[in-house]
């Protein structure tokens, strides 16, 4: 399943998203609904969602091309992301209210959630790029 294209491509995600960050740490912090209240906040910011995830991008995309890191890339995207994804899940996942309804022989079925697209869309890519990872595991000897 083409693991080389999963690392370099999360590797170039992961690598833009946290320069981004790093540079302007409110562009997460506003995404993310967050506010920064001091200057340690900012620090905090920048390292987390800039240094952390630029780092994290950097490995990922050397271990698309350096020979014997594919597995371990795998892995690190396995496990990383794997959790990110459960964490953010469990909480997005707890405050989603749904309601079935029966009328006139159809069942209709509203969710709804106080969550944002920001929230939503990290986790189906968080969930996504684990799978792959983790069946590209399976493939890759």
């Amino acid at each position: 399943m083409y693991p080389k294209v999963l690392l370099a491509l999360s590797g170039i995600i992961f690598l833009a998203y946290g320069i981004v960050c790093w540079v302007d740490p409110e562009i997460p912090a506003k995404q993310a609904g967050l506010f920064i209240a001091t200057h340690n906040g900012y620090a905090e910011m920048a390292a987390m969602y800039g240094g952390l995830q630029g780092s994290f991008g950097a490995i990922l995309i050397a271990s698309a091309f350096i020979k014997g890191y594919v597995r371990p890339g795998l892995w690190l995207i396995l496990i990383c992301i794997g959790t990110l994804a459960a964490a953010r899940g469990s909480v997005a996942l707890s405050d989603l209210d749904s309601s079935f309804q029966v009328a006139n022989s159809s069942l209709g079925i509203d969710m709804s959630s106080s969550f944002t697209a920001y929230t939503w869309g990290a986790l189906a890519f968080e969930v996504f790029i684990a799978i792959w990872a983790g069946i590209s595991l399976l493939k890759t000897r």
